[in-house]
């Protein structure tokens, strides 16, 4: 018998909601001070399959209705009960420091996607015509080398420019609502962005009036939102824990964590 764990929680009392988790085993809480981890009793699970992902989930989520979260990894298993309070030992000062960090607050996800490609090779056509327009005195191979990979450097330049321009305008119509925020720019050419927003609950409707307005803009860009979550990404640990690096493995299954197109 295994010990599966789904989050720690703000609360050493009783899981008094009948929530079930994988295998629809009752989840408990494992008190240790003045918090928590919510586990349930199982085996070490074989064939993995998108419903025991879901099931994960959904549980993280009941949780979150009643205490502040701080989800665990998918499939964190421990032998027995003595081995999860050694981890609650060990890193209790990083839980209950996040636990009052992200009480009240929940996680929201914003995608934006541009034409990075058609914007590229419009920044490579304007160069073409920027250099045919000027006199090379020296063709010979190692000049037209060098010279090669400088144009590439400045167009990757003027790329990576022109989208932090664009992430900057649309990123403070979000900020104004956000407690803390993480930045991922340029994942491909064509995601712009992929950013996370720490929102407090009670300015949810604010953050996604926001969203709205944003992407009601005229223009080429598509935007996504996907939440309100649990604040997966925004966890900080002095100490490192495995059950808590991983992002949630059901962020790109479809029909889960859902995106809202423009």
């Amino acid at each position: 018998m295994r010990i599966y764990t789904y989050a720690v929680i703000d609360s050493n009392s009783k899981i008094t909601a009948p929530i079930n988790g994988l295998e629809e085993v009752g989840v408990y809480n494992i008190p240790y001070r003045d918090i928590g981890i919510v586990v349930s009793e199982g085996e070490q699970i074989q064939d993995i399959t998108q419903e025991h992902i879901l099931k994960h989930e959904e549980v993280v989520e009941k949780l979150m209705e009643s205490f502040t979260v701080l989800p665990v990894s998918f499939l964190t298993l421990f032998k027995k009960e003595d081995d999860v309070l050694l981890m609650m030992q060990e890193h209790y000062s990083d839980f209950r420091e996040n636990l009052d960090r992200l009480r009240n607050k929940v996680e929201f996800g914003v995608k934006i996607i541009w034409s990075g490609e058609t914007i590229k090779n419009r920044i490579i056509e304007a160069s073409k015509k920027f250099n045919a327009d000027v006199t090379t005195p020296d063709n010979s191979p190692g000049k037209s080398f060098v010279k090669e990979k400088f144009e590439k450097y400045k167009i990757d330049k003027e790329f990576a420019e022109e989208a932090d321009r664009c992430i900057a305008l649309l990123d403070d119509f979000f900020s104004r609502f956000a407690a803390e925020k993480k930045l991922e720019k340029l994942k491909s050419d064509n995601l712009l962005l992929n950013a996370y927003y720490l929102v407090e609950k009670e300015k949810q409707a604010d953050f996604k009036e926001a969203f709205e307005r944003t992407r009601s803009t005229p223009g080429d860009l598509k935007f996504l939102l996907s939440g309100p979550w649990p604040p997966y990404n925004f966890i900080v640990l002095t100490k490192n824990a495995d059950m808590f690096n991983r992002k949630p493995t059901n962020q790109n299954l479809a029909g889960k964590r859902r995106y809202d197109y423009k």
